[in-house]
């Protein structure tokens, strides 16, 4: 496994000794995301439950030589009626019968998230072969946000060796929400805050970011993140932020002293909050593929219990990582 930074190295140790319990939907048709339930349960980051509709699907993976995996068949386990039955329970105010939950759990996506909902599994990963939208729908549906104030979001997580140290960011939302509203950027900020100080042990500062800083331009963008940060200051947070600023304000110390020389988070922000999905998306990239960040993400935070997609063009070891993560995100 690649896992060549002291943070990552770390995220190895947390997820061994969480104990937790992490499914696997796409196992039957995917061999990197079996591959990477192997790896996962054989190196003891996690007790793997691989999904299938026939078990033959997974025989030659030779899964019985290692007691962290599990195989389930969706169609024939034992588990299937308590599913079913909770289920019916879960969204009988929407429609659901029991008729329709067995037809519903025939899809694995489904079957996994109805397992972490009622304790049979910590957290589920999936994405490999699935659109982002199918990984989330049950998820959505069943697991829902922590509570109703709370609207779920991603952050990726940026690491960059430098000599001897390393430096990493948090930044948020840049997988999922396309046009937050400023609520939701002061969600965003809560939610980074607690990422970047329990998954990376920051300290965290966070920065919201736009194309203004502290009124030095108009417009829309700018009387939102102001907005969000006037929420944030309402709220009995126990982190540190500031905004609205610009990206060099935030992480840049000489920019910072000329632009706002009284903050406390201008020019040391480490967890970056952007206004909307096409510059958090594009931000994150332009780290990845100009600055030589690596890209850990994008990863979900404000659900109950973790489920995280990963991208279609993951490594198995990138794999391996989203189930190391989801495991630490278990024990949040």
């Amino acid at each position: 496994m690649s896992f060549d930074t002291t943070l990552e190295q770390d995220w190895l140790k947390k997820a061994k000794s969480s104990g937790a319990t992490i499914v696997l939907p796409e196992a039957y048709f995917s061999e990197r995301i079996a591959l990477a339930g192997i790896e996962s349960a054989k190196e003891g980051i996690a007790n793997i439950v691989l999904l299938t509709d026939d078990e033959a699907k997974l025989s030659k993976y030779n899964t019985g030589e290692y007691s962290a995996i599990k195989v389930v068949n969706i169609l024939t386990s034992d588990l299937r009626p308590m599913l079913v039955d909770a289920l019916v329970t879960l969204r009988k105010d929407k429609g659901m019968t029991k008729e329709l939950a067995e037809e519903t759990l025939n899809d694995a996506v489904y079957f996994g998230t109805m397992m972490v909902e009622l304790g049979l599994a910590d957290g589920l990963v999936a994405g490999a072969e699935i659109a982002t939208a199918k990984t989330f729908k049950p998820a959505f549906q069943i697991i829902k946000a922590k509570d109703k104030s709370t609207k779920v979001s991603s952050f990726f997580v940026m690491i960059r060796k430098n000599d001897d140290k390393e430096e990493v960011f948090v930044l948020s939302d840049c997988g999922v929400n396309i046009a937050p509203d400023a609520n939701d950027l002061a969600s965003f900020a809560i939610q980074s805050a607690e990422t970047a100080g329990k998954l990376c042990g920051m300290d965290p500062k966070v920065a919201m970011l736009c194309y203004s800083t502290k009124g030095s331009a108009e417009g829309d963008c700018a009387l939102k993140v102001r907005e969000a940060v006037s929420i944030l200051q309402g709220k009995n947070v126990d982190f540190d932020f500031d905004g609205e600023m610009q990206l060099d304000a935030a992480i840049v110390p000489e920019v910072a002293q000329l632009k706002c020389p009284n903050s406390n988070v201008a020019g040391k922000a480490n967890v970056l909050i952007f206004p909307n999905l096409e510059s958090g998306n594009i931000g994150y990239k332009l780290m990845q593929r100009f600055g030589g960040f690596k890209a850990v993400g994008p990863i979900a935070q404000g659900m109950r219990k973790p489920i995280n997609d990963v991208s279609r063009g993951a490594t198995v070891d990138e794999i391996v990582e989203a189930i190391a993560i989801t495991a630490i995100q278990s024990r949040f």
